[in-house]
């Protein structure tokens, strides 16, 4: 029998279950199974209105996937919201973002797990979300944060950072049609590449990824039919809430880079997602996940993937640049304590 193709991306993870389900079940059992159907009933179109897939239930609990974090989010807090006024249908929800790999109809993947087990540190009628989704929702300005703290939880090596999301849920994305879209990349000519956050559990690798930031920028400077904003114009947003579409406004850019770093060890995680400054809309994400001697390719395509998202033809000379080994950035790893080969 043929194995179903399996695919791996960066994607939103979405767990929901009802609280007391149970209990309930115990008690009064056609309660209960119409609890679990009331659940699928508010939950299911929620989830497809804010561009998610709904992937599987289990008893009480629904499983959700997302392009976004931000889309996750609204669905997450327009699902409370919905069933704010319901007495027996009380849900928890946990988020992460992360590898998910889709073989056939299921998903599977450390995000999976993850999102799982930060729904069990949730209160009823709670949203809690991992530091990734903090990260990539703290500057919408509907979405108000409350940090829990580190947490350790059931099958996940690490304390993770866990955060209380509420708020008011934002409008389902906008469903424009191709042209629209393409015209909306074609347009983004100029970017600002936001400081990344640093997820490392170790304060001191903070230098690590203000580092990866700044070559970031240098790598997408060598494509000239794209501006982008320097270093030191950027900096004053480090960790900053101020929503997204105001800093691309008060820099002048069409578009926004955000994303995280993460070093363990030999290894570098990396996250980063393209914005639509003037729409605040997502048009491109991914994780990354290397041996910290392959930055300097990583960083190269990083670059040519944001080219290839917003349509720009990169030059021979420029292929060429972003291919290339960089004398500089080997200097740059060097004062950062790693080998070059």
């Amino acid at each position: 029998m043929t194995e179903p193709p399996e695919e791996r991306r960066l994607a939103a993870v979405m767990f929901a279950d009802v609280v007391g389900y149970t209990r309930l079940m115990a008690e009064d059992e056609a309660a209960g199974i119409e609890v679990r159907a009331r659940h699928r009933e508010v939950a299911l179109p929620l989830v497809e209105a804010y561009g998610g897939r709904w992937i599987e239930e289990r008893g009480d609990e629904s499983l959700s996937v997302f392009q976004s974090a931000l889309d996750a989010v609204n669905c997450a807090l327009a699902l409370q919201q919905a069933t704010a006024a319901e007495r027996d249908l009380t849900l928890r929800i946990g988020i992460d973002l992360g590898d998910v790999v889709f073989r056939g109809e299921a998903v599977l993947g450390d995000g999976v797990n993850v999102a799982a087990r930060v729904r069990e540190t949730a209160a009823p009628r709670t949203v809690h979300v991992t530091r990734r989704v903090f990260d990539s929702v703290k500057n919408q300005g509907h979405v108000m944060a409350r940090a829990i703290g580190g947490r350790r939880l059931k099958n996940v090596e690490r304390p993770l950072h866990i955060f209380e999301l509420s708020g008011s849920p934002g409008p389902p994305p906008a469903s424009p049609g191709a042209g629209r879209e393409r015209s909306r990349r074609e347009a983004i000519r100029s970017l600002a590449v936001l400081p990344l956050a640093n997820l490392s559990d170790d304060p001191g690798q903070q230098h690590f990824v203000d580092g990866m930031t700044e070559q970031l920028i240098s790598h997408l400077a060598k494509i000239r039919s794209l501006r982008v904003v320097s270093r030191t114009s950027v900096l004053q947003y480090a960790d900053s809430r101020k929503p997204l579409p105001e800093i691309a406004r008060e820099l002048g850019v069409d578009g926004v880079i955000e994303g995280s770093a993460a070093r363990e060890g030999d290894r570098v995680r990396v996250t980063a997602q393209l914005i639509d400054g003037i729409e605040d809309r997502h048009l491109w994400a991914e994780s990354y996940e290397r041996d910290v001697r392959g930055l300097l390719a990583l960083q190269s395509e990083i670059a040519r993937s944001v080219a290839r998202e917003i349509r720009l033809q990169l030059s021979p000379h420029e292929e060429a640049q972003l291919a290339g080994p960089l004398g500089r950035w080997f200097a740059r790893i060097r004062s950062f304590g790693v080998p070059e080969d």
